[in-house]
């Protein structure tokens, strides 16, 4: 925004300044004129010589007459433009110039903050606004060394998506508090992303979950890194209990579906619709940016509804990806209209 800003200010600018800036263009009448006042100093310092020195009558008439005529054709012409119509413009150029100066001082610290999070999610918002603070945290917490601001520091980057920078502040948290649950799983979960780290990451989270079994976060970690050792049955557990602490939550679906799968178990079709379905077509198929599904005629033949899911359909894309027991779980949630 505050580039659009300085753009339009430099346009206006130049704009207004483009009678000073540009090359004056002269008219056939601007020529003449200039010949004509030329002349008529020639011929008047002539006059003057003439006169002094004694001409004779006739040469000092022809002088003179020819002076009128170059009179009478300088009346003729049009008037010459004023001097001080040549810059109009500046006086405006200038206080444009400084308007978009206050505008951009005083939008800095009001409104363009505001501007720039148009679109973005109240959760995408947060994460901005705690990104654009990690500097001061950090100093904070450097300065005074306690937890609480190196945990301040932590939840901010952890927000923000920098969970290296967390992981950093965690971890001086747990120098001074061994037992913090969630510095625990959040350093945990960095590791993991280490193969050489990566046992000890969930070691980490194992010991978050221990010492607070209530947190939804520490199950829905301890879910992901016991499947990242293939540990998928142990996983949905973990996953099945942050659903039940946290109702609400989305993050375990597609890890549930995808562990579902690998152990051979049965799939659960309502995962897979709100993994798959859901954001077009709504929670409960009551339709959104997509149809209704719910009583639709399109649902009952089964063969017709595989192709769809699979190669999609105007205004609707493939989901080639859906096979097998994904595909029979989400095609019997669909028919049976199980909705979440």
């Amino acid at each position: 925004m505050i580039f659009v800003l300085l753009v339009l200010g430099t346009l206006a600018f130049a704009l207004l300044l483009l009678p000073i800036l540009a090359p004056t263009r002269l008219t056939p009448q601007d020529t003449r004129r200039t010949e004509l006042e030329e002349e008529k100093e020639l011929l008047l310092g002539n006059l003057r010589e003439l006169d002094s020195a004694g001409t004779d009558a006739g040469t000092l008439t022809r002088e003179k007459v020819r002076l009128t005529q170059v009179l009478h054709e300088l009346d003729a012409l049009p008037p010459a433009p004023a001097a001080a119509q040549a810059r109009p413009a500046l006086p405006t150029a200038a206080a444009t110039l400084l308007g978009v100066a206050l505008l951009l001082g005083v939008g800095s610290a009001t409104f363009l903050p505001q501007w720039r999070n148009v679109g973005l999610s109240p959760n995408e918002q947060a994460q901005l606004r705690g990104a654009a603070e990690l500097p001061r945290l950090a100093a904070k917490a450097e300065k005074t060394q306690a937890p609480a601001d190196y945990l301040a520091w932590g939840d901010a980057a952890w927000d923000a998506g920098k969970f290296n920078e967390a992981a950093k502040a965690y971890t001086q948290v747990l120098l001074k508090e061994r037992d913090n649950a969630k510095a625990l799983r959040r350093v945990g979960y960095a590791l993991l992303s280490s193969r050489e780290m990566a046992r000890d990451g969930m070691s980490f989270i194992a010991r978050s979950v221990a010492l607070d079994p209530q947190a939804p976060e520490g199950q829905l970690l301890y879910g992901y890194g016991l499947g990242l050792f293939g540990q998928y049955a142990e996983g949905i557990k973990a996953l099945e209990t942050y659903r039940k602490l946290d109702p609400d939550g989305r993050d375990a679906d597609e890890l549930l579906v995808e562990y579902q799968a690998k152990v051979g178990g049965q799939v659960d079709g309502q995962l897979v619709f709100a993994q798959n379905c859901a954001s077009c077509h709504g929670q409960a198929g009551e339709g959104g940016t997509g149809p209704k599904l719910v009583g639709s005629p399109a649902l009952k033949n089964e063969a017709a509804l595989r192709q769809i899911v699979l190669n999609g359909v105007t205004g609707m894309p493939a989901f080639p990806q859906l096979e097998g027991k994904q595909l029979d779980a989400l095609v019997k949630t669909l028919q049976g209209e199980s909705w979440p």
